[in-house]
Protein backbone atom coordinates (compact mmCIF):
# COMPACT_ATOMS: atom_id res chain seq x y z
CA UNK A 1 0.00 0.00 0.00
CA UNK A 2 1.80 3.10 -1.28
CA UNK A 3 5.29 2.05 -0.24
CA UNK A 4 6.84 3.96 -3.17
CA UNK A 5 8.65 7.00 -1.67
CA UNK A 6 8.00 8.98 -4.85
CA UNK A 7 4.28 8.30 -4.41
CA UNK A 8 4.36 9.71 -0.91
CA UNK A 9 6.31 12.74 -2.13
CA UNK A 10 3.63 13.45 -4.75
CA UNK A 11 1.01 13.14 -2.01
CA UNK A 12 2.88 15.61 0.22
CA UNK A 13 3.18 18.13 -2.60
CA UNK A 14 -0.55 17.92 -3.34
CA UNK A 15 -1.34 18.60 0.32
CA UNK A 16 1.37 20.99 1.46
CA UNK A 17 -0.85 24.07 1.07
CA UNK A 18 -3.83 22.80 3.03
CA UNK A 19 -4.44 24.09 6.53
CA UNK A 20 -3.47 21.92 9.44
CA UNK A 21 -5.88 19.29 10.74
CA UNK A 22 -9.21 20.73 11.95
CA UNK A 23 -9.29 17.95 14.55
CA UNK A 24 -5.94 19.08 15.96
CA UNK A 25 -7.04 22.71 15.96
CA UNK A 26 -10.17 21.75 17.89
CA UNK A 27 -8.08 19.83 20.41
CA UNK A 28 -5.67 22.71 20.91
CA UNK A 29 -8.62 24.94 21.80
CA UNK A 30 -9.42 22.50 24.65
CA UNK A 31 -5.90 22.44 26.10
CA UNK A 32 -4.88 25.02 28.68
CA UNK A 33 -1.42 26.33 27.66
CA UNK A 34 1.43 25.48 30.01
CA UNK A 35 3.57 28.52 30.76
CA UNK A 36 6.63 26.24 30.89
CA UNK A 37 6.01 24.95 27.36
CA UNK A 38 4.34 21.83 26.06
CA UNK A 39 5.58 18.77 24.25
CA UNK A 40 3.88 16.78 21.49
CA UNK A 41 4.45 13.72 19.34
CA UNK A 42 3.37 13.83 15.69
CA UNK A 43 3.05 10.24 14.46
CA UNK A 44 3.23 10.11 10.67
CA UNK A 45 4.15 13.78 10.26
CA UNK A 46 3.81 13.64 6.45
CA UNK A 47 3.99 17.09 4.88
CA UNK A 48 4.72 18.58 8.31
CA UNK A 49 1.72 20.90 8.52
CA UNK A 50 0.57 19.78 11.95
CA UNK A 51 4.10 19.77 13.37
CA UNK A 52 4.42 23.28 11.94
CA UNK A 53 1.20 24.38 13.63
CA UNK A 54 2.51 23.14 16.98
CA UNK A 55 5.99 24.62 16.51
CA UNK A 56 4.45 27.96 15.58
CA UNK A 57 2.68 27.94 18.95
CA UNK A 58 5.92 27.24 20.79
CA UNK A 59 5.51 23.51 21.37
CA UNK A 60 8.37 21.04 21.45
CA UNK A 61 7.57 18.44 18.78
CA UNK A 62 8.86 14.90 18.32
CA UNK A 63 8.00 14.07 14.69
CA UNK A 64 7.96 10.49 13.39
CA UNK A 65 7.60 9.23 9.83
CA UNK A 66 8.85 6.23 7.85
CA UNK A 67 9.64 8.43 4.83
CA UNK A 68 12.89 10.40 4.96
CA UNK A 69 11.34 12.99 2.62
CA UNK A 70 8.67 13.71 5.25
CA UNK A 71 11.33 14.25 7.90
CA UNK A 72 13.24 16.55 5.54
CA UNK A 73 10.06 18.59 5.06
CA UNK A 74 9.31 19.00 8.75
CA UNK A 75 12.94 19.91 9.50
CA UNK A 76 12.76 22.64 6.84
CA UNK A 77 9.57 23.97 8.43
CA UNK A 78 11.20 24.00 11.87
CA UNK A 79 14.05 26.17 10.59
CA UNK A 80 11.47 28.88 9.86
CA UNK A 81 9.82 28.54 13.29
CA UNK A 82 12.51 29.00 15.94
CA UNK A 83 9.93 29.53 18.69
CA UNK A 84 9.39 25.76 18.83
CA UNK A 85 11.82 22.86 19.18
CA UNK A 86 11.89 19.80 16.94
CA UNK A 87 13.30 16.30 17.23
CA UNK A 88 12.74 13.69 14.52
CA UNK A 89 12.80 9.94 14.01
CA UNK A 90 12.66 8.08 10.71
CA UNK A 91 10.98 4.77 11.48
CA UNK A 92 8.15 2.44 10.57
CA UNK A 93 5.61 2.26 13.38
CA UNK A 94 6.32 -1.44 13.82
CA UNK A 95 9.97 -0.67 14.68
CA UNK A 96 9.39 2.45 16.75
CA UNK A 97 11.11 2.73 20.12
CA UNK A 98 9.68 4.38 23.26
CA UNK A 99 8.15 7.81 22.74
CA UNK A 100 9.05 10.81 24.90
CA UNK A 101 6.68 11.82 27.67
CA UNK A 102 4.25 14.26 26.05
CA UNK A 103 1.26 16.49 26.65
CA UNK A 104 -0.23 15.53 23.30
CA UNK A 105 0.06 12.75 20.73
CA UNK A 106 -1.31 13.54 17.27
CA UNK A 107 -1.84 10.81 14.69
CA UNK A 108 -3.76 12.17 11.73
CA UNK A 109 -4.78 9.26 9.46
CA UNK A 110 -1.46 7.55 10.14
CA UNK A 111 -2.16 4.75 12.64
CA UNK A 112 -4.09 2.58 10.14
CA UNK A 113 -0.82 2.20 8.19
CA UNK A 114 0.62 0.18 11.08
CA UNK A 115 0.49 -3.58 10.44
CA UNK A 116 -2.20 -5.24 12.60
CA UNK A 117 0.43 -7.39 14.33
CA UNK A 118 2.26 -4.26 15.50
CA UNK A 119 -0.73 -2.11 16.44
CA UNK A 120 -1.19 -3.26 20.07
CA UNK A 121 2.45 -2.40 20.81
CA UNK A 122 2.13 0.98 19.05
CA UNK A 123 -1.01 1.84 21.03
CA UNK A 124 0.79 0.89 24.24
CA UNK A 125 3.65 3.25 23.30
CA UNK A 126 1.14 6.06 22.75
CA UNK A 127 -0.66 5.42 26.03
CA UNK A 128 2.61 5.20 27.97
CA UNK A 129 3.91 8.45 26.43
CA UNK A 130 0.89 10.44 27.60
CA UNK A 131 1.13 11.57 31.19
CA UNK A 132 -2.17 11.75 33.11
CA UNK A 133 -4.07 14.63 31.54
CA UNK A 134 -2.25 14.24 28.22
CA UNK A 135 -4.39 14.27 25.09
CA UNK A 136 -4.55 11.87 22.15
CA UNK A 137 -5.81 13.36 18.89
CA UNK A 138 -6.19 11.22 15.82
CA UNK A 139 -8.09 8.96 13.48
CA UNK A 140 -8.67 5.23 13.21
CA UNK A 141 -10.23 3.50 10.22
CA UNK A 142 -13.32 1.38 10.73
CA UNK A 143 -14.01 -2.17 9.63
CA UNK A 144 -16.38 -1.00 6.86
CA UNK A 145 -13.74 1.22 5.25
CA UNK A 146 -13.10 0.72 1.54
CA UNK A 147 -9.51 -0.33 2.22
CA UNK A 148 -10.40 -2.86 4.91
CA UNK A 149 -9.32 -5.82 2.76
CA UNK A 150 -5.68 -4.60 2.76
CA UNK A 151 -3.95 -7.05 5.13
CA UNK A 152 -1.03 -4.78 5.99
CA UNK A 153 -3.30 -2.07 7.44
CA UNK A 154 -5.21 -1.90 10.73
CA UNK A 155 -8.98 -1.42 10.96
CA UNK A 156 -11.26 -1.29 14.01
CA UNK A 157 -14.84 -2.01 14.92
CA UNK A 158 -16.61 0.51 17.14
CA UNK A 159 -16.32 -1.92 20.05
CA UNK A 160 -12.55 -2.23 19.52
CA UNK A 161 -12.13 1.55 19.48
CA UNK A 162 -14.13 1.89 22.67
CA UNK A 163 -12.00 -0.79 24.33
CA UNK A 164 -8.82 1.05 23.30
CA UNK A 165 -10.08 4.20 25.03
CA UNK A 166 -10.85 2.71 28.45
CA UNK A 167 -7.89 4.57 29.98
CA UNK A 168 -9.09 7.85 28.48
CA UNK A 169 -11.75 10.48 29.07
CA UNK A 170 -13.29 11.00 25.64
CA UNK A 171 -13.57 14.72 24.88
CA UNK A 172 -14.76 14.42 21.29
CA UNK A 173 -15.70 11.34 19.27
CA UNK A 174 -17.25 10.98 15.82
CA UNK A 175 -17.86 7.90 13.70
CA UNK A 176 -18.00 8.96 10.05
CA UNK A 177 -19.06 6.85 7.10
CA UNK A 178 -19.25 8.40 3.66
CA UNK A 179 -18.15 8.09 0.04
CA UNK A 180 -15.35 10.37 -1.01
CA UNK A 181 -11.88 10.48 -2.52
CA UNK A 182 -8.44 9.41 -1.39
CA UNK A 183 -4.84 9.42 -2.57
CA UNK A 184 -5.76 6.36 -4.64
CA UNK A 185 -9.01 7.70 -6.09
CA UNK A 186 -12.69 7.23 -5.08
CA UNK A 187 -13.14 5.55 -1.71
CA UNK A 188 -15.72 4.60 0.88
CA UNK A 189 -14.60 6.06 4.20
CA UNK A 190 -15.35 4.63 7.61
CA UNK A 191 -13.32 6.39 10.26
CA UNK A 192 -13.29 7.47 13.88
CA UNK A 193 -12.18 11.00 14.81
CA UNK A 194 -10.96 11.03 18.40
CA UNK A 195 -9.90 13.57 21.01
CA UNK A 196 -9.33 11.87 24.37
CA UNK A 197 -7.55 12.76 27.60
CA UNK A 198 -5.49 10.18 29.50
CA UNK A 199 -7.04 9.56 32.92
Amino acid sequence: MMEDPDGWERYYKRNDRRQGSPLLRRALAMIVPDQHGQSAVDLGCGAGLESGLLLERGWSVHAVDKQRSAIDRVEAIAQRLPQGRLTTVTSHFENLGPLPSSSLVFAGMSLPFCHPDGFPRLWALITHALAPGGVFVGNLLGDRDGWSSIPSMTFHSLAQVEASLLEFEVLSFAEIEEDGSSMRGPKHWHRFDIIARRR
